[in-house]
């Protein structure tokens, strides 16, 4: 039974001077805003009886809220009037409390408010302000919202899709199946009338909910608005300041301008010129302009309607808002993006005309919690409740919120794409690095690659003994020689690519010097994770872990901890001759920005050098040729970041032609990663046209000077005595040779070889021992929360469970025996996951690894069971406007089936798994085999992808087997087809 907890405050009335008009709206001032509502009796419940949720297993601290969320029809929330959310457990709090106060210091709450002028009016009121800056008193009305087209992935022709298509898709007939169909008029994504599982007669507990038009008017009034104070800069001018001359430093303050804001994105469509050298910066910036535009608009239609907020730290001003959505990254809420507050008077269905602004600091999407900062909220509660506030009390404000997106880390891109510009228009030169870095042609290595003092690695001077040939080539190659175009490491999950790159980091430290490499992944823990492996070897003054002043601690492994630089309990750049002395900097690629923003790039600290040359010696007439610091740029899992992306890290190692003849060394670009997984998230349609989900790799992989080159096959690796500018790495160290059969033949031409030593998995739930897979099929209909906030089948759940427990039963019968901590579940829900582990608890099975696909990129687990989820066609398309689910989305299904060691298990509807071309072609293959059991499946299935792997199966098995002959020369046939 829920107790009901009582808050009894006391309150002192404001002067009573409110303007309003009869029908109870403020009236506007002369200054065009609206006079602050003073509060009145009546207008703040502050004995409202609490009633803690039961939703939240951890319940202790509740919210006053008005209860229940909903989803309204713009992608809002609103909470129903008699009902309450409650916060979990507070353990967190303290725990997150050091990290977040790091975030906060960032603020300057002495500063005078700064508002940006440059700014065009179209993004004024639409993102939050940049650092230095603050947002306006008045708070404008919000646009009018619109419904979002649902559209399908764009039917684009793109490079190399001619093969790519002729590949990978499915007859048209397959996608257009009996539930999801295409309109030919269109590209919207429709689900058939008839298919619906509701009729008009019958309740739908999927519909979006009614939200009262005051509400809603609350939104469409201008409202006071006093201004967080703003973030500042990072690094502060004050690095800079104790080490460049004053003249650097004067040019230095333009690196807080950015040309992205300028202007309004271009109509749709507009965007006419190729990606050129010419068009470089043109092309790049209007396509981030319809990213900005396009994430903006998807913030504005979210509202929470009528919600409650809880204390976290009273003192320093830290509050929390629960938002369901956060689970789903829907909003997709980052630290520094801001909340907007308008406050509601729910007795007099009105707003006050005051709102506030918070700042989020840290997520907890576990619970679908956001912690936010706000100052100036606090002390509007304390002109209402005369004592400080504690975890323990609720607030007596309700709020209409909403969200302005963070647009620095686009403003960063676009800023490093003007750099490349700037770089780009020189005169072309031998030395020109920009060009053959983004550009690069077959002309470029018409003289080879130079080697580097003639040096070689002889076998004693590996660090990892257990390289093959192509991985150790690719170690050599960057440390032996010097490439003028970038070098490109690409391979299949398992194949070692990060311990090439690890080889790759110590052998050009033990051939070069003076070499300093600056180490990048577009993620914070695949960055983590190459500190990790390069800690065994290289101390603290060696290696520094750059991270962004606004990570919390709790994110950083504790043994990386020591790599990094902490100042005023907050992670910040060490001094500068301390982070000259370091010959590894790791950091993400959005980091690199603060080595711009602190004119630690190769082409500033040139300048540096160039300057006090010239000062120390006036009279010399032998021109200095400074050497660039940067001497090697390598960005591990560069598929997953966008072109944009890459370009921050790459603005700080690039330099300029030499224009004195004098030879310089040229800088070397490694880009490692695997462009079949997941790749950049991009929100705009527009953009993902012009192919800003395309990542760099993926981009330079299809120029001719790589598939032109004479050892672009990857059974003819290349050796030391014959360089080649990119590496195909093809030995799988990770999988069962049955698990690669799938992704080998849909996404990899065919070309994995197993190389894996692994253990045995004996189970009698397998078929076939030898093709240790297995599909389970299930139509149990999947539920939601907060209303399609998440989702989770319960079907699934018990199907999950019981095939752990029965794995588990006849564990000593696996070689070596199976523990629970060797079965990794993984699913595309939050909700489902939670829900995993919540039952596997109560089963005793904590051990079980549970998480998303995107938890599981870049991991590895024995056992590996994926549950889909997704049993109901009516919500495909609002998956594929969330960028959620398997369906349709091949690098999530790819990411999927390639993380199991000796056992695969999918649990799915195949019914609907069937429409998508890619789910289908995997169906075949476990129906062919025999590895399908549950509901029946009208599917026919044939000698599409069938496997090198899988042929030579066959014929082992089945000899003399006449359909299976047939089969396997079907699928022969097409294997040579494809590869001509």
């Amino acid at each position: 039974m829920n107790q009901h907890h009582h808050i009894h405050l006391t309150h002192t009335h404001a002067p009573h001077h409110q303007m309003i008009h009869p029908n109870g709206i403020p009236r506007i001032d002369q200054a065009g805003l609206i006079p602050t509502l003073h509060p009145t009796p009546g207008m703040y419940n502050l004995h409202a009886p609490i009633n803690p949720s039961s939703a939240s297993r951890n319940a202790v601290s509740p919210i006053q809220t008005g209860p229940i969320i909903q989803t309204n029809g713009n992608g809002g929330h609103y909470f129903s009037r008699n009902g309450t959310h409650s916060t979990s457990q507070y353990s967190q709090s303290q725990h997150l409390g050091t990290h977040v106060a790091a975030a906060k210091s960032t603020l300057s709450p002495d500063s005078t408010p700064v508002h940006n002028e440059d700014i065009h009016e179209f993004w004024k009121g639409r993102i939050a302000p940049l650092p230095g800056f603050s947002s306006r008193p008045g708070l404008l009305p919000t646009r009018e919202l619109k419904v979002l087209k649902i559209t399908k992935p764009p039917s684009r022709t793109r490079r190399g899709d001619k093969k790519r298509r002729m590949k990978l898709l499915a007859p048209h007939s397959q996608i257009t199946g009996q539930e999801v169909g295409e309109d030919s008029s269109s590209d919207t994504l429709i689900i058939r009338p008839e298919e619906s599982e509701t009729s008009n007669h019958e309740l739908d507990k999927y519909a979006e909910i009614f939200v009262p038009q005051y509400l809603k008017d609350i939104q469409t009034r201008l409202h006071t608005l006093q201004p967080i104070p703003p973030v500042n800069m990072y690094p502060s001018l004050r690095y800079r300041q104790t080490y460049l001359p004053p003249q650097l430093i004067d040019h230095s303050n333009k690196l807080d301008y950015s040309p992205l804001l300028e202007a309004p994105p271009l109509a749709t469509d507009a965007l006419s010129h190729s990606l050129t050298i010419e068009s470089y910066y043109e092309h790049w910036i209007s396509i981030l302009r319809w990213e900005l535009d396009t994430t903006s608009s998807e913030r504005e239609q979210i509202t929470l309607w009528k919600i409650g907020i809880k204390v976290v730290i009273w003192d320093d001003s830290e509050f929390l808002l629960f938002v369901p959505g956060i689970r789903e990254n829907y909003p997709r809420l980052d630290i520094g993006d801001l909340l907007q507050m308008r406050e509601v008077f729910e007795q007099q269905q009105t707003g006050s005309g005051r709102a506030f602004e918070g700042r989020v600091m840290a997520t907890r999407k576990r619970e679908g919690f956001v912690h936010f900062y706000s100052p100036t909220l606090r002390q509007h509660i304390q002109s209402i409740v005369p004592h400080a506030l504690t975890q323990e009390d609720n607030i007596p404000l309700l709020f209409n919120i909403s969200f302005l997106v963070n647009a620095r880390p686009l403003c960063t891109m676009a800023s490093a794409a003007a750099t490349l510009r700037d770089v780009l228009s020189t005169p072309s030169s031998e030395h020109e690095v920009a060009r053959k870095w983004l550009f690069p042609n077959p002309e470029d290595l018409n003289s080879g690659a130079q080697a580097a003092n003639g040096k070689y690695v002889d076998e004693d001077q590996w660090h990892d003994k257990g390289l093959n040939t192509e991985q150790r080539s690719a170690a050599a190659f960057v440390a032996l020689y010097q490439s003028k175009i970038p070098y490109l490491i690409s391979g299949p999950p398992g194949t070692g690519k990060t311990r090439s790159i690890v080889e790759m980091v110590l052998q050009i430290l033990r051939v070069q010097p003076e070499g300093c490499i600056l180490l990048c992944a577009p993620s914070n823990p695949a960055t983590d994770t190459l500190v990790q492996r390069l800690r065994s070897v290289l101390l603290p003054k060696d290696m520094l872990r750059l991270n962004d002043h606004n990570r919390t601690f709790a994110e950083v492994p504790s043994n990386i901890m020591p790599y990094c630089h902490v100042e005023d309990n907050k992670f910040a750049l060490p001094p500068w001759e301390t982070l000259m002395k370091r010959r590894v900097v790791a950091c993400s690629c959005l980091d690199a920005s603060a080595l711009v923003m602190a004119q630690c790039t190769n082409m500033s600290l040139t300048k540096l050098e160039e300057e006090i040359v010239s000062n120390l010696h006036p009279f010399r007439h032998q021109i200095h040729q400074a050497q660039p610091h940067w001497t090697h740029l390598i960005i591990d899992e560069a598929a997953q970041g966008s072109e944009p992306e890459l370009l921050i890290p790459m603005s700080v190692v690039v330099t300029r032609p030499a224009t004195n003849g004098i030879a310089t060394l040229l800088p070397q670009l490694v880009l490692c990663g695997d462009i079949n997984q997941l790749g950049p998230v991009v929100a705009s349609e527009n953009a993902r046209n012009a192919e800003l989900d395309v990542s760099l790799l993926e981009r330079l992989s299809e120029r001719s000077v790589y598939t032109s080159h004479s050892y672009k096959r990857p059974s003819e690796p290349p050796s030391l005595q014959t360089w080649s500018p990119f590496i195909h790495l093809v030995k799988n160290y990770r999988s069962h040779p049955a698990i690669l059969m799938p992704p080998s033949a849909l996404f990899y031409d065919d070309s994995l070889e197993p190389c894996a030593k692994n253990g045995i998995i004996q189970w009698s739930g397998l078929s076939n021992p030898r093709l240790p897979i297995k599909f389970i099929g299930n139509e149990t209909k999947e539920e939601c929360i907060d209303e399609r906030a998440s989702w989770y089948n319960v079907g699934e759940i018990e199907q999950t469970l019981a095939a752990i427990t029965s794995l588990l039963s006849q564990k000593q019968l696996c070689k070596p025996a199976l523990r629970a901590k060797d079965i990794g579940v993984m699913s595309p829900w939050r909700e489902q996951v939670w829900k995993l582990r919540e039952r596997l608890r109560k089963e005793g099975l904590r051990d079980v690894d549970v998480g998303t696909v995107e938890d599981y990129q870049g991991r590895e687990s024995r056992v590996v069971i994926i549950s889909c989820v997704r049993s109901n066609v009516r919500f495909l398309d609002e998956d594929h406007k969330k960028g959620l689910g398997l369906f349709l989305s091949r690098k999530r299904m790819n990411v999927a089936i390639t993380r199991a060691k000796e056992l695969l298990i999918v649990i799915g509807n195949g019914d609907v798994l069937q429409r998508d071309p890619y789910w289908r072609s995997f169906l075949q293959f476990m129906l062919r085999n025999q590895l399908y059991i549950g509901p029946h499946l009208n599917l026919e299935w044939d000698g599409s992808y069938i496997s090198r792997l899988e042929s030579q199966l066959k014929d082992a098995l089945n000899g003399d087997d006449t359909e299976d002959q047939g089969i396997v020369m079907a699928g022969g046939m097409i294997r040579e087809l494809l590869k001509e």
